[in-house]
């Protein structure tokens, strides 16, 4: 499906203040646009109801174009209290700050917007307190 759409996906994101993006990150958009609609019909909820459980959704959205560990972990984080399967491991530097602080991240539901968030800002902080 590629149908030549850099050239005006680009304007948009620097339209929208999106500076640092150039036709290569519009290209990478667009390819996982295209595995979206090609796989999915262009609906992530469709990705989340064919996947089989919480591996195998993780496996779906890391075969998308430039998707990686740390990037399906992020978006299935955000997505844990509102999606079955969503539930990734915290990333390790999350378990390493939680430790640091006492936080024992055991005693919450990983299923929850509270443990979402908590596991947010461990993260934001690896670089203040490690």
């Amino acid at each position: 499906m590629d149908v030549g759409w850099d050239h005006l996906v680009s304007p948009v994101l620097r339209e929208g203040r999106y500076v640092r993006y150039d036709f290569k990150t519009s290209t990478k958009i667009l390819k996982i646009y295209e595995t979206l609609i090609r796989g999915y019909a262009g609906s992530l909820k469709k990705l989340h109801e064919e996947s089989k459980d919480k591996k195998d959704l993780e496996k779906r959205l890391s075969d998308f174009y430039g998707i990686g560990p740390v990037t399906v972990n992020i978006f299935l984080r955000e997505l844990r209290p509102y999606w079955k399967k969503a539930d990734p491991e915290p990333l390790p530097a999350v378990r390493k700050i939680a430790k640091k602080l006492s936080i024992p991240l055991e005693d919450f539901n990983r299923k929850s917007l509270v443990f979402t968030r908590i596991e947010a800002g461990l993260i934001r902080l690896r670089r203040s307190i490690s």
